[in-house]
């Protein structure tokens, strides 16, 4: 008899002898145990943990099926309290598309038993997919900001959505007067605050806050101001407080981040803040730029939120693999410190397995493992957990994204086995955390 077939039938034995553990007909397991209280278990033990295991705890019994999909105050502890930033999540295109183009979800983690969500098709968003162009703009704490473009099928063209989404509770809807109140253009970046509710007062609910910095005007030939809109889900009303910043900055928007109440605008050498508790903004020079280095087209930098709300910034050069963080000196005044660093050299002798796809046809040249980083194009695609650093590697644009996984703590890269969708896929990966909250009303 298999052993988890000889301790099922032990269990039943003990249950049967021990009247304090009988259950009742229609009672639950959850119901029938004395030692911890039903709030304790639900909203303290299985608030905490990983989500794939919290769905599968929905099989135990009618009673927690109940509990853990459509108890509000469950869903508000389990959005709150479950592990932080656990995987990468992007919206692609299938390398060989087979028909209709399809996008999809990519989660990219190598321990998937942590994270997941329940299908990677798009559908429930309730748009036409397959007719039109899909963006992933940001992701905080279980929500994600989709762009949904639709393509030229008719004159005028049909306007673009904006889309918040919960990918685990598969619910979307679209945030009313995107399309008169945010500029469409793929170079201007919007940014999501989504916090969680603790659900600790009858009157406390969650909400949500969409951000675009947007451009307004050139002060000079070279500096642009730039001015905040903000749409609010409780008041369901889109604002413009008088906060500006001007800077010298091509208004290129790469990636917009949320960490630590500010959202992060990455314009390429440099950084776009906007606190949204006080209203505040400012401007922060990249860490390549501080130290003076010339731009080369292979260089490459991504920023992410740490576990704990701090900002990082990964950058790939010629010289390695670097880290920073980004240290506040006061309320306005912030500084870059490196907290890791590593050669390509090193980086590859310590796991060739790793770079086989690439390297085999450069190991019998002198010093084949610093020439990796000339003949392949590397790019950060972002942290896990604030410890692994995931790579996206081509041959340029012969070829999609190899994803490797590396290692900050051993300096070790493992080949996860994943691409990127097709050869032109760039769209940003975020940070992603599996949460069950309900989307906040408008």
């Amino acid at each position: 008899m298999p052993a988890w077939r000889r301790g099922g039938a032990r269990h039943d034995r003990m249950s049967s002898l021990s009247p304090r553990t009988s259950m009742a007909p229609g009672t639950s397991r959850l119901a029938a145990s004395r030692d911890i209280p039903e709030e304790v278990i639900c909203y303290t033990i299985f608030s905490r943990l990983p989500f794939k295991l919290v769905t599968c705890l929905k099989t135990l019994s009618k009673h927690c099926y109940r509990q853990l999909t459509s108890d509000t105050t469950f869903a508000a502890e389990q959005a709150r309290l479950c592990p932080s930033c656990p995987a990468l999540i992007h919206i692609g295109l299938p390398a060989k598309p087979k028909g209709p183009c399809r996008y999809s979800l990519d989660v990219l983690s190598l321990t998937p038993a942590i994270v997941g969500v329940p299908s990677p098709g798009l559908d429930f968003l309730g748009c036409a997919i397959d007719d039109g162009n899909l963006d992933l703009l940001s992701s905080s704490n279980g929500l994600l900001c989709i762009r949904y473009t639709p393509y030229r099928i008719s004159h005028p063209t049909p306007p673009h959505a904006i889309l918040i989404a919960n990918p685990a509770t598969q619910q979307a809807q679209p945030i009313p007067g995107a399309a008169q109140h945010l500029d469409k253009s793929r170079a201007v970046g919007v940014g999501l605050v989504f916090n969680p509710s603790d659900g600790s007062s009858a009157y406390a609910h969650s909400k949500f806050m969409v951000v675009q910095a947007s451009p307004s005007e050139f002060t000079t030939d070279t500096s642009v101001e730039f001015h905040f809109v903000i749409f609010c889900s409780d008041t369901g009303r889109w604002t413009m407080p008088d906060t500006t910043v001007t800077a010298n900055i091509a208004p290129i928007c790469n990636k917009v981040v949320y960490s630590g109440g500010v959202l992060y605008w990455d314009y390429q050498q440099h950084l776009l803040w906007f606190d949204v508790t006080r209203s505040a903004a400012g401007v922060i020079e990249m860490p390549g730029k501080l130290q003076g280095s010339t731009f080369d087209e292979r260089d490459r930098h991504n920023i992410d939120a740490s576990n704990n709300g701090t900002l990082m910034c990964t950058t790939i050069g010629k010289d390695g693999l670097s880290m920073y963080h980004l240290v506040k000196r006061g309320d306005d005044a912030h500084c870059w410190e490196l907290k890791h660093k590593k050669g390509w050299k090193d980086i590859v002798e310590k796991s060739g397995d790793a770079f086989q796809f690439c390297c085999h046809s450069m190991k019998l040249r002198n010093g084949w493992q610093s020439k990796f980083y000339e003949r392949w194009f590397v790019r950060p695609l972002g942290v896990e957990s604030g410890r692994w650093v995931y790579l996206g590697v081509r041959q340029r644009w012969k070829t999609s994204d190899r994803v490797l996984r590396y290692d900050m703590d051993t300096g070790k890269v493992d080949d996860t086995g994943k691409e990127l969708g097709n050869a032109f896929d760039m769209g940003p990966v975020f940070g992603y955390r599996n949460s069950m909250a309900a989307l906040p009303p408008i």
